[in-house]
């Protein structure tokens, strides 16, 4: 292959290469390896798509950019360049707005810039608010962990309050999880926030329905409360 040249150029047939096979240029990242510059292109889906590439879809797709480098020195030059075609992975930070797009029904770890950590599902992104649900799930001893105190199973939250996020692995999710989707893409992200925020209103003005439950942070049926001795 050859040594590394405009980047503009490369990256523009990359991109051509890469719509034949339905994947988009993530970013380019250039470093050395083994004495030799190394080119290392990142490739997803596109942001309307959910999941991750298939990596025989990306081999196809690395195999034609590689054949046309090969001949075409005007991308790279004439000198040896290594080229790597990958993929991001789960341990790359979600930032950008279609990072997230892209991450609707995965299970995310997500800290708030208040400090507040999640373990929550993305449900959806709605004019760059976060759509939701809570999913704690248990500890190394198997014991249910506890949502963060005071907030509810099913949330949003600001992109621009978002500090860090990471998608998590897992080998099951959901049965329901198709439903979920539709059910987040057909909810006015607006009326949900305000539903969030009148639900403890409603709660406190009704003492008769209701008692606090310190142990789940939600409410709860005040006949399921423990009776005064």
């Amino acid at each position: 292959m050859s040594a590394p040249g405009d980047r503009t150029i490369l990256q523009q047939r990359a991109q051509e290469v890469l719509a034949r096979h339905g994947l988009v240029l993530e970013d380019i990242e250039q470093r050395r390896s083994g004495g030799l510059p190394l080119l290392r292109l990142i490739v997803d889906l596109p942001p309307d798509q959910l999941g991750s590439a298939d990596l025989d879809t990306v081999a196809e797709a690395s195999r034609e950019l590689s054949e046309l480098v090969d001949t075409d020195d005007a991308l790279l030059g004439p000198s040896p360049v290594l080229l790597e075609l990958t993929t991001p992975g789960l341990d790359r930070p979600l930032r950008a707005p279609h990072h997230f797009q892209r991450a609707r029904g995965r299970l995310l770890t997500l800290t708030a810039a208040d400090g507040t950590a999640y373990r929550a599902r993305l449900l959806a992104l709605e004019d760059e608010v976060l759509q939701l649900r809570q999913e704690p799930g248990r500890d190394e001893r198997g014991r249910p962990r506890k949502r963060p105190v005071g907030t509810p199973e099913h949330l949003t939250l600001p992109l621009a309050e978002v500090v860090s996020a990471h998608i998590e692995a897992e080998l099951d999710p959901p049965a329901d999880l198709a439903e979920l989707l539709a059910a987040a893409a057909a909810t006015d992200p607006a009326e949900s926030a305000r539903n969030l925020a009148e639900e403890p209103q409603n709660h406190a003005a009704d003492p008769q329905n209701y008692a606090a439950d310190p142990q789940n942070h939600a409410a709860r049926p005040a006949a399921d409360a423990p009776k005064e001795s």
